[in-house]
């Protein structure tokens, strides 16, 4: 079994293997079933070029919550910021170089994931074809910004509950407040009907 064959297996289930996708070139307007088969293709394409992917910025949506918009970088975006720690300890080797390489997946109301932003150009060399098992694990989210996405969701799903709870709390006082009228209506009623059953018996003494 060669290397990148052990690569494709350490990729979570969630995530189609390499070698079900094509490897052919993103391009904007691409559609895909899913966010995980948009990070399969851009996997695999990634592969063949010669680069690590990483999975970047989420968008939600403001009414539910739901994913509806995924960033995937290369693993070399951005600048690594510098730790005060380092002054201490031995220095890091540099592996964020700026690039900006990267697609941009949005869901649409079909439910189908569409790309609508491609760079395909790299501010470093690439080595085609080699897929790095020890960096097989850069495409995801590391331990923080798991924490933190899940700290955001977790924030979110408190605040919707929060939300449904006042609902239902609104619901109730309106369904109380509406027994309480019936209530009285009832009782009107009742007094009225006495009050017409005891007119006769009145005019009769």
């Amino acid at each position: 079994m060669d290397k990148e064959s052990l690569a494709i297996d350490m990729i979570p289930d969630a995530v189609p293997a390499m070698s079900m996708v094509a490897a052919d070139e993103p391009y904007i307007g691409q559609e895909f079933d899913s966010e995980a088969s948009a990070h399969a293709f851009y996997n695999a394409y990634a592969t063949r070029i010669g680069f690590i992917i990483r999975v970047s910025k989420l968008s939600r949506s403001r009414r539910d919550g739901s994913a509806i918009g995924r960033a995937l970088v290369c693993n070399k975006e951005g600048f690594r910021m510098p730790d005060k720690r380092e002054k201490i300890v031995r220095q890091r080797a540099e592996t964020r170089v700026g690039c900006r390489a990267m697609i941009l997946v949005r869901k649409v109301s079909s439910g189908k994931w569409v790309v609508t932003k491609f760079v395909k150009e790299h501010t470093h060399s690439l080595t085609p074809g080699k897929a790095r098992r020890d960096c097989i694990y850069d495409q995801y989210p590391n331990e923080h910004d798991k924490i933190r996405e899940l700290s955001q969701q977790l924030a979110m799903e408190k605040k919707r509950a929060a939300t449904y709870k006042r609902h239902l709390e609104l619901i109730f006082e309106q369904i109380e407040e509406h027994n309480e009228s019936l209530s009285k209506k009832i009782q009107h009623i009742v007094h009225s009907v006495r009050g017409m059953e005891n007119k006769p018996q009145q005019s009769q003494t």
